[in-house]
């Protein structure tokens, strides 16, 4: 259990959906981030933190560039009251003499006309490969929240463009029923979903055909599964587990099928 308590919560303006508490501590490449599960009425609903380093632990595995995060069961306080819960944390990526800007932001100051899309603006300014990466990965894990601040551009001393890791994805997979397993038992992983993306379609199987070539992935074993869910028994219950395990082979199935990946 670790203690929390010092951290100052203060509600993320970024968030579409959900009441999310995040914090900071530090400064430069020592800064760390935290983040709450979905905080509604006194109470934690939801299990966006633990889904959160469970897909960092599957997207390092399958080479993407994702942001790691980690988490740890914490003591933390919020108005002057104590709780309980599982906090996410992760360290700040931009490197010094960097400015980090939201694709939004960027896209909206620099696109060519009002008819230039957020997808024709990235590919313009090199960002294909790391678009496929996206597309391929929210795909597998259900992401429904890649909105325009959910990807940054870093921009070093040359104006040179860097991508951000992908960061922000714990609202994917079972994040909608926190650990309450009887309802995922109805949870339909394997049809296409409406979501909340700002490049390319709101629909993640469509995006897939934005994607520029085959990538060869890793396979996933028991063995990958036992890493991915590794200190996590008391947020996410072994049922839960293979809930989650059967979403992620059922999709990395279709990828292969349909020739996404090799």
């Amino acid at each position: 259990m670790k203690d929390l308590t010092f951290l100052k919560w203060s509600y993320s303006s970024s968030s579409s959906g959900g009441t999310y508490l995040k914090a900071e501590n530090g400064s430069g490449s020592k800064k760390v981030y935290y983040k709450l599960p979905d905080f509604k009425q006194g109470r934690f609903s939801g299990c966006e933190t633990a889904i959160e380093v469970i897909v960092s632990r599957l997207g390092s595995f399958l080479g993407f560039p994702v942001l790691k995060y980690m988490g740890d069961m914490s003591e933390i306080s919020i108005d002057g009251k104590k709780y309980t819960t599982f906090v996410a944390r992760s360290y700040n990526y931009v490197k010094s003499g960097y400015t980090a800007i939201p694709l939004i932001t960027d896209y909206l100051t620099n696109r060519l006309s009002d008819t230039e899309s957020a997808l024709d603006y990235c590919r313009r300014i090199g960002l294909q490969e790391y678009l496929d990466y996206v597309f391929i990965f929210d795909y597998l894990i259900m992401n429904v929240d890649r909105h325009g601040h959910n990807i940054e551009l870093l921009y070093d001393n040359d104006n040179n463009i860097i991508p951000s890791p992908i960061f922000d994805n714990g609202r994917a997979l079972t994040y909608e029923y926190g650990n309450n397993v009887k309802p995922m038992q109805n949870w339909d992983f394997k049809g296409d979903i409406t979501v909340n993306n700002f490049v390319g379609s709101i629909h993640l199987e469509s995006n897939l055909k934005n994607v520029s070539k085959k990538y060869k992935l890793p396979r996933l074993t028991d063995e990958v599964y036992k890493k991915m869910f590794y200190g996590l028994g008391d947020v996410i219950s072994e049922e839960h587990q293979q809930i989650i395990k059967a979403a992620i082979d059922y999709r990395y199935e279709k990828l292969l099928n349909g020739g996404i990946i090799l």
